[in-house]
């Protein structure tokens, strides 16, 4: 298994995880999930944490 697929694995079974760090760590730890994210490989990673992100902004607004 090639680095960029350990990264891709990681993306897709921690996206609920990913979405908590960007909507709500700090800067370096959010630097750190844009990049695992950006560095994933596949387009549908970033359509699982971007879904992650609406799921976490609706149940702040509730």
């Amino acid at each position: 298994m090639s680095t960029s697929d350990d990264v891709d694995e990681f993306v897709s079974e921690n996206s609920e995880l990913l979405g908590r760090v960007l909507a709500c760590g700090n800067d370096e730890a959010r630097a750190y999930a844009l990049a695992l994210v950006a560095n994933s490989g596949e387009p549908e990673r970033i359509d699982e944490v971007q879904g992650e992100l609406e799921r976490i902004r609706r149940e702040m607004e509730s």
